[in-house]
């Protein structure tokens, strides 16, 4: 059976080249895998008087989406230094409720960051980490993937979504780490710490 692999978008821009690099990306998926997606337009900010029992669409639709899938990869770029908004408002939205064990916890998950700068990008790989990890998911090390300059890299050809060789070559290493961590089976391990703290607390 084949393992999935959640695409996110951290850009709601209608030209981002983060959702080109996305499209672009399905193709260079190691054997045995395959992609969804969940468009991230119609999650509200955060606010835990919304977040009742029976949930709005589009936010149990996100948790289910991240619970159902064996990974999962982001694509965003760098806001003002960090990671934007639409990717922390989505992973705020992700860990509720909390206990017992919300939908990141033990999700293997990686990044890719496309950028305009030169320079650029890295931070809000980091950001995006730290996120992720302190709320009990599993974020790959590295090797980190950011594309400066991706303008120059990410386009679209007759209406494919096209990397140039260099930048396939970043995407399908993204992949093939992330893929690496899923079956590492290091997931197992995260949920049993998850529930032996949770079990402490009482």
């Amino acid at each position: 059976m084949n393992k999935n692999i959640l695409f996110l978008c951290g850009s709601l821009r209608a030209a981002s080249l983060n959702a080109l690099t996305m499209r672009a990306a399905e193709s260079l998926l190691p054997e045995g895998y395959t992609a969804t997606y969940f468009d991230l337009a119609e999650i509200p900010l955060y606010n835990q008087d919304l977040d009742l029992e029976d949930g709005l669409p589009a936010v149990m639709g996100l948790r289910e989406a991240i619970r159902s899938a064996d990974g999962v990869l982001w694509f965003t770029p760098e806001y003002n230094y960090g990671v934007p908004g639409v990717v922390k408002n989505a992973i705020d939205w992700a860990s509720r409720p909390l206990f017992p064990q919300h939908c990141v916890v033990g999700t293997p998950m990686n990044g890719v960051v496309a950028t305009m700068s030169a320079t650029n990008g890295i931070r809000s790989l980091t950001d995006l980490r730290r996120y992720w990890s302190n709320i009990g998911g599993l974020s790959v090390p590295g090797p980190d993937c950011v594309i400066v300059n991706s303008y120059l890299h990410v386009s679209e050809v007759d209406g494919v979504p096209t990397l140039d060789e260099e930048t396939q070559a970043q995407v399908r290493l993204a992949l093939r780490v992330l893929a690496n961590v899923i079956e590492s089976g290091a997931s197992e391990a995260i949920v049993a710490n998850w529930h032996a703290t949770v079990a402490a607390r009482g």
